[in-house]
């Protein structure tokens, strides 16, 4: 599965590809997200109690979460948590959530929703790679701030609306390239519910979960600093193409409904 393999595979400079199965089978077991696991693994990489390119390592120390063992504790709590036990201080995290594999550096469209979806660091809560790469329902480039902001936000109330609905996100790749997509979603709920739907309600029911969601982190103790990506991105710039992030937390703001 692609971030599994990205996540212990090219992240962690891995390339046993039957070890990285194994660590995907080890993480199932358990009920371990691969994404999280594996910015966890590169933070103890990171921190010196692995080697990078170690996968008998890994599949070691992911087999010590859920015991008893003192580091198999540190790395159940996750990247950030294990970032800090080892003193690390470039943690790919937002609100406490592991990154995907996107650079949000070259796939700005998707970093300005790993920055501002209330979830914290998710690629599936507003796929700017849509745009940004695949040039589904649009081309905007990923290289250069303009536009992505735009794109992340009705992304991220469409991918609510979706959500809300039970449907896969995957309809959204089918239905953006067609204008008879949304308007069928609306007569789909309308045939469940017995109740006339228009395209501008079903939209509403992604605008009001986001509410809803911004609402309780808010309640939770968040505040607009926590939509933002770590300091590395912000300072370093990223090769071949030598693009940076760029984006202030002010700007930003305008990602949210």
């Amino acid at each position: 599965e692609y971030e599994t393999i990205w996540g212990f595979g090219a992240n962690l400079m891995i390339d046993n590809l039957d070890d990285i199965a194994a660590m995907d089978r080890t993480c199932d077991e358990v009920g371990m997200d691969t994404i999280e696991m594996a910015n966890t693994m590169a933070m103890a990489m990171e921190g010196g109690t692995l080697a990078w390119g170690d996968s008998k390592g890994v599949l070691a120390e992911l087999n010590k979460v859920g015991t008893s063992d003192p580091l198999g504790r540190i790395y159940g709590n996750g990247t950030s948590y294990t970032a800090k036990a080892f003193g690390v201080d470039r943690i790919p995290v937002v609100k406490n959530q592991a990154l995907p594999a996107y650079d949000p550096r070259a796939v700005k469209g998707v970093g300005v929703t790993y920055a501002t979806t209330p979830m914290g660091a998710d690629h599936t809560a507003g796929y700017g790679v849509c745009q940004n790469v695949l040039k589904v329902g649009g081309d905007v480039d990923g290289h250069k701030k303009e536009g992505n902001i735009e794109i992340s936000k009705n992304l991220q109330i469409a991918t609510a609306a979706v959500d809300s609905l039970g449907l896969c996100l995957f309809v959204a790749f089918a239905i953006l390239d067609d204008a008879r997509g949304v308007p069928c979603m609306a007569k789909l709920i309308s045939g469940l519910t017995g109740k006339e739907m228009s395209v501008d309600e079903m939209i509403g029911i992604g605008v009001n979960c986001l509410k809803d969601e911004l609402d309780f982190n808010k309640r939770a103790g968040f505040t607009d600093e926590d939509d933002q990506l770590p300091r590395f991105f912000r300072e370093e710039l990223l090769a071949p193409h030598n693009v940076g992030w760029g984006y202030s937390t002010e700007e930003l703001q305008a990602a949210k409904v």
